[in-house]
């Protein structure tokens, strides 16, 4: 291993461009300065989790508007700076949202492993690309290895493959990509849309907008994407998939995929996945199931089973920075067959790929080859290096914790006769409100409390109207945090109507 406080070497010999600036650029390339930089850091990131640990991080949102931000962080600069980059990173930390805080309850963004943050330093040094073997050889072997260990989680047969990419988003997109492509009746990828048929995309009226927005961002506009109709807990009717196919068939449009959702962002309603997946077989049409959310159940020996029929999809996203506890983004897109996947990007980059192909058989490892990006960063480092050094059961018992802490918060809502939920939880998201109050009042009971600073909760709208939703991610989190945040919104309410 390299000494870092070791002495550093001179250059052999002078260099042209050997003027102060370029010195002072090549000093902070210093190990040493590094090595103090990062201690500083690491002592920086460690108060941070030890003012989380003993509920001192508050307020979790930081009360400064845009505009007082904008102030804090001006947009100048100096020509010459001072070096202390860990005093900017401290101002950054306090302004900012605090995840780990036991009363962030709020997004589905995971409460990240300090171990993968660590990781998240590793990749950002070493700075692999992606695109091809040769500029990210150790992150493409390890990301073949976890996407197919994520494949078998699911059930996804050996002819499986995938990539990683950044977000739920645009896996959709990728995913979506790859349906058009096979179900279309044509190249479309070559050959474009032309003046063929409408592509129809079905989605759960209660799906995540990145579906509608990757169908219209691939051509298929307004008409290519049909809401179906949801049950009282929120989840896709089959029957009403069925005749909403049946009803685009009779306007000469041409069906192409269903959309599932396993944990929508909403409500984390988990779409009944074996009926719809007969309907698509009928049908046929592509499955894609988006459990951004909710596939990582598939951990769990106690709830892997709500997720029946996602092994029959021919595509699914999976987020491991929502229940897998890693920093966004890293996101895994799964195929069925995964030349379904290369399929839909299949094109010529001689300046990039070699055009005598690969010599790997399935041609995994030029990554850029199945995905929109293309110096993709090294994400599959901290999910790798987690599993390795942890074990999968941390990961299946984080999700059965969190599973518990939305049972138990449900418990608490239904013990108090002011509140109300708005379906049972399927998984980790608890939506309630204040029975009775109006849209207004709800609306201003999340900012009071919000502005109270123990806690962060979102909201959600519904044709029902206004609902407070949590998400339970964080390990932090305990039940007296959840009695003390209902115990606020009830002061809220209170307080309000004084």
């Amino acid at each position: 291993m390299i000494d870092p406080t070791a002495p550093h070497a001179a250059p052999a010999r002078s260099d042209p461009a050997d003027d102060e600036g370029e010195r002072a650029l090549r000093a902070l390339f210093d190990p040493r300065r590094f090595a103090s930089q990062g201690s500083a850091t690491l002592e920086l990131l460690a108060s941070h989790l030890g003012a989380a640990a003993s509920r001192a991080l508050e307020p979790v949102m930081p009360r400064e508007g845009p505009a007082a931000l904008c102030e804090a962080f001006p947009a100048r600069f100096p020509a010459r700076g001072d070096g202390d980059v860990v005093a900017v990173m401290a101002r950054a930390l306090t302004a900012s949202t605090s995840l780990h805080a036991p009363g962030f309850v709020g997004h589905q963004v995971a409460t990240p492993l300090p171990d993968a943050a660590l990781c998240e330093l590793v990749a950002a040094l070493a700075n692999n690309g992606m695109a091809i073997f040769e500029m990210g050889p150790a992150a493409s072997a390890m990301e073949r290895a976890v996407l197919q260990w994520l494949s078998s989680r699911v059930g996804l047969p050996p002819t499986s493959g995938g990539v990683l990419t950044s977000g739920g988003s645009l896996g959709n997109l990728t995913a979506l990509l790859a349906a058009r492509q096979a179900k279309a009746g044509a190249d479309v990828w070559r050959r474009g849309l032309r003046n063929g048929p409408q592509l129809v995309v079905f989605v759960a009226e209660t799906a995540h907008y990145s579906v509608a927005r990757a169908a219209r961002i691939l051509g298929l506009g307004d008409a290519g994407v049909v809401a179906v109709d949801v049950d009282a807990e929120l989840r896709m009717k089959p029957d009403a998939l069925a005749a909403a196919v049946a009803a685009a068939r009779r306007r000469k449009h041409h069906p192409i995929c269903a959309v599932a959702s396993a944990g929508s962002t909403a409500a984390g309603a988990l779409d009944p996945l074996e009926p719809i997946a007969d309907v698509c077989a009928r049908e046929g049409l592509w499955l894609h199931v988006d459990g951004a959310h909710g596939a990582s159940l598939a951990l769990s020996e106690k709830h892997r089973a709500r997720l029946r029929g996602i092994e029959r999809a021919d595509s699914i996203v999976w987020d491991a920075h929502k229940l897998m506890l890693m920093p966004a983004l890293v996101t895994a897109v799964l195929f069925r067959d995964a030349g379904a996947g290369a399929a839909a990007f299949a094109q010529e980059a001689g300046y990039l790929f070699d055009p005598r192909g690969d010599d790997d058989g399935d041609a995994w490892s030029d990554v850029g080859k199945r995905t929109v990006e293309c110096t993709k960063r090294m994400m599959s480092l901290k999910l790798y290096a987690c599993l390795q050094a942890h074990g999968t059961q941390l990961f299946a018992d984080h999700v059965d914790a969190c599973l518990a802490r939305a049972q138990a918060l449900a418990s608490l809502v239904r013990a108090r006769p002011r509140l109300e939920l708005l379906v049972e939880p399927e998984c980790n998201i608890v939506v309630f409100r204040v029975r009775g109050a109006t849209n207004g009042k709800n609306a201003a009971i999340r900012k009071r409390v919000v502005a109270d600073g123990r806690y962060y909760l979102v909201q959600v709208h519904r044709p029902e109207g206004l609902w407070l939703r949590t998400t339970l991610m964080n390990p932090l989190t305990t039940e007296g945090d959840l009695r003390g945040l209902l115990e606020e919104v009830e002061a809220a309410a209170v307080a309000l109507d004084a």
